[in-house]
């Protein structure tokens, strides 16, 4: 179960962290996105001690939520790590804002001006790593110290009105309650709670006394959260050791950290606040303690170099979540390149350079690449021609483009904005995923689940008034192989009961079925043996199973597509392999999934 976290733990662990590494040159930084880790890595300090802290390391899964030291992180998947290297660069300071769950660490200082000693407080950070720790959102996001550009981020995200993403301008999360900067007087103190009901007045200070948490505000209140001042006839004893808590808590100092009992959870803390605390030597090393009684972190590196990396959650967890990020990222990309799409050179510029080419035609030389014209206002225009056409020609390709450029206007606009509702619903189903865990919905987002054979819900209401449009098999390997029952029943199993990274496949040069068979792995391709057993089905359900070998193609589903006007089941794939495989029925019969 993953910690909590409020402004009193981060101010403490500020204050641990900053006593520890300030000074220490920077190496660079790893953000693994799949792991949802942020480490820091130091150049080594002298001494066994500081050999055994070359990191800092954020471990920002839900269901984790720790921050630790170590040798740094080992990452378990490929091509998932951001790294960022940095020279000469140093940790000056480390600080928390006001009543915030916001770590802050700057990077600043070259060698030489670090060296000759110049206050801390002075240099300007060339780089500050922001560590959000609030619930349900927590995120590591790295920014330029100048203006506070995103340079990178743990986990790309926009709300609350804020944009986490790279090129955009970091701002913090809102909401600062009343005394943020500084302590209210004992006076205005007592005032505020004796003008409310002791069973009101955890409420009240939770919703505006700044430094309150769920985790202190009843250690805080004690007998005051019970007893109405005015009915006592003023007794201000409790109200009175209410502000001495509330005032230690917002001076938390280093090196004070216990282990409090919360249910079933063990919750660091930099202040003692049941009488049954366990003191421990520092707040991250309470973070070790709580890791491993609250079974968040399933594995510790035996020789202590450090954390053995991995989300630790359920397996449909972190399944999910690496298929939400997948298709987040893919829609991301669609959606830069219909962008760019709208960018650049209007309908009616490419037009004028067609009339301006016309008119000029004589003054265009043939098999020349370009040429530079006087335009109709005077300018020169330099135009970039096809060698192989004569002016008139080169003019209808620029005809061409404005007109392609007038209907990509027409119709992108409304495209982007799909693609950005679609991303927007896949984040918030993220953002479900990771405070409720995995549902059917979740995975009707994405269109089904390859492993389990679920579909969307569309898909659900035809299954529940017509058969599936394809047979089901299972490969010895335990993948789902999905066959075409016809034409239509291609269509609709090639296009709406696949997902992008399914392998298709059809025997080549041969009527017959499409089949499908479920695979998520981007990174790599299935099992040959699985593959050939899909090959062999689709070669047994074509014209060529009367064969003693037929050849099989197959290519990623994302590599298909439909053309206008096709005739049902018709479609063209790319990047295609092709499998030589004997149709022999027995293994239809053994790997049948339906009566």
């Amino acid at each position: 179960m993953a910690l909590r976290y409020d402004p009193a733990l981060v101010s403490g662990l500020c204050r641990e962290i900053g006593s520890r590494w300030t000074g220490r040159r920077v190496d660079g930084l790893r953000l693994n996105r799949e792991t949802r880790e942020a480490w820091m890595l130091f150049a080594e300090g002298p001494g066994e001690e500081r050999a055994q802290e070359r990191a800092i390391g954020f471990l920002l899964h839900p269901s984790r939520g720790f921050i630790v030291s170590g040798a740094g992180p080992r990452p378990v998947i490929e091509g998932s790590e951001r790294r960022i290297d940095f020279r000469r660069l140093f940790l000056t300071a480390v600080w928390s804002p006001d009543d915030e769950r916001l770590l802050v660490l700057d990077l600043a200082g070259g060698r030489a001006q670090y060296s000759r000693g110049q206050p801390q407080s002075e240099l300007t950070p060339v780089y500050r790593l922001f560590v959000e720790l609030h619930t349900n959102q927590w995120n590591a996001v790295l920014a330029r110290g100048t203006d506070d550009r995103v340079e990178a981020v743990l986990w790309s995200r926009a709300a609350g009105g804020r944009s986490l993403r790279p090129g955009a301008r970091y701002a913090r999360p809102e909401g600062a309650r009343d005394w943020a900067a500084g302590p209210p007087a004992e006076s205005e103190w007592v005032r505020l709670l004796e003008s409310v009901p002791p069973e009101g007045r955890r409420e009240m200070l939770l919703r505006s006394a700044a430094w309150t948490s769920s985790l202190n505000v009843d250690w805080i209140l004690g007998e005051a959260a019970r007893v109405d001042a005015a009915a006592e006839g003023g007794p201000v004893g409790p109200l009175a050791t209410a502000y001495e808590r509330y005032s230690r808590i917002r001076n938390v100092g280093a090196g004070e950290a216990w282990l409090l009992a919360r249910g079933t959870v063990a919750q660091p803390y930099p202040v003692r606040l049941d009488a049954d605390a366990r003191p421990i030597g520092s707040l991250m090393e309470a973070m070790l303690v709580a890791a491993a009684e609250n079974s968040a972190w399933p594995e510790t590196d035996a020789a202590g170099a450090g954390v053995r990396t991995g989300p630790g959650a359920a397996p449909d967890v972190e399944r999910l979540e690496r298929s939400l990020r997948r298709r987040i990222r893919d829609l991301e990309k669609r959606r830069a390149a219909l962008q760019r799409q709208l960018e650049g050179e209007s309908a009616d510029d490419l037009r004028n350079i067609g009339h301006l080419l016309l008119s000029r035609q004589r003054d265009v030389p043939k098999g020349a690449e370009s040429v530079s014209l006087e335009s109709f206002d005077g300018s020169e225009t330099n135009i970039r021609l096809d060698p192989r056409l004569d002016a008139i020609q080169n003019a209808e390709r620029f005809y061409e483009r404005a007109r392609r450029r007038e209907r990509a206007a027409r119709k992108i606009p409304g495209r982007l904005q799909h693609t950005t509702d679609r991303i927007l619903r896949l984040e918030a189903g993220l953002e479900v995923l990771l405070s409720s865990g995995p549902s059917d919905d979740l995975w009707d987002l994405l269109g089904g689940d390859p492993e389990q054979g679920r579909v969307g819900r569309g898909a659900r209401r035809a299954a529940d008034d017509s058969p599936l449009p394809y047979r089901r098999y299972r490969s010895s390997g335990g993948l789902e192989i999905r066959v075409g029952r016809s034409s239509r029943a291609n269509d609709s199993l090639t296009f709406r009961h696949s997902s992008p990274e399914d392998i298709w496949l059809h025997a080549r040069q041969a009527a017959g079925a499409h089949v499908i068979l479920r695979w998520e792995r981007r990174d790599q391709n299935p099992p040959l043996a699985d593959l050939t057993e899909a090959a062999v089905l689709a070669a047994l359900h074509s014209e060529a199973r009367h064969s003693g070998m037929a050849a099989v193609d197959w290519t990623r589903r994302k590599y298909v597509r439909k053309p206008r006007k096709a005739a049902p089941g018709a479609v063209v794939p790319e990047r295609v392999s092709t499998l030589f495989v004997e149709p022999d029925a027995a293994v239809a019969a053994r790997l049948s999934l339906d009566d």
